[in-house]
């Protein structure tokens, strides 16, 4: 998934692209509904994306920001009659765009290091699991607002970023001491 401008923005097709990763991620089936789910979903997040801009934010969105509201929308409209799975289904979908991150500050966009969280976190999959499922329980439990989770998802992102970088000082360590020998 590539995002077309070089901003936080994203358009329709990139949006029915991170829904449908959501859906393929819990394998539940596209039928002749998803089309129109779909667009209410979208149709919800750009209200609410208005909403946080309008109200919370000077300037535009960043990609932590409109992946809340995409959460929430994909939560809220549900794909099945499972809570669980559509919370799932939101959480991979706002997981997934957030893995190339926008920030803008001030008047200008700044494109911020991209992660593959599976990738991040495959040696620890239970603490990606578990973030996950925490996520999901406060959809499912708690019904928040976009402006309630958007720090999780940015926190969620800075963790993986930190791993990330664990990972290659592991890998540069061990290159050192295998030359010492």
């Amino acid at each position: 998934m590539k995002n077309s401008i070089n901003s936080a923005k994203i358009g329709n097709k990139e949006l029915i692209n991170l829904i449908i990763y959501g859906l393929d991620e819990n394998n539940v089936d596209k039928s002749e509904s998803t089309l129109s789910i779909i667009h209410d979903i979208i149709l919800e997040y750009k209200v609410l994306c208005e909403y946080l801009r309008k109200n919370y934010v000077v300037g535009d969105l960043d990609t932590f920001k409109m992946a809340s509201c995409l959460l929430v929308s994909i939560n809220r409209h549900g794909f099945t009659e499972d809570s669980f799975v559509n919370a799932s289904i939101a959480v991979d979908a706002a997981y997934k765009m957030c893995e190339k991150p926008y920030i803008n500050v001030r008047n200008a966009t700044i494109k911020l290091e991209e992660v593959d969280f599976k990738e991040v976190f495959k040696d620890d999959m239970e603490f990606y699991q578990t973030t996950k499922n925490m996520l999901i329980n406060s959809l499912i439990y708690e019904k928040g607002s976009s402006l309630t989770y958007f720090l999780n998802l940015e926190q969620f992102y800075n963790v993986a970023l930190e791993r990330k970088y664990q990972y290659v000082k592991t890998a540069i360590c061990k290159k050192h001491k295998k030359r010492k020998h």
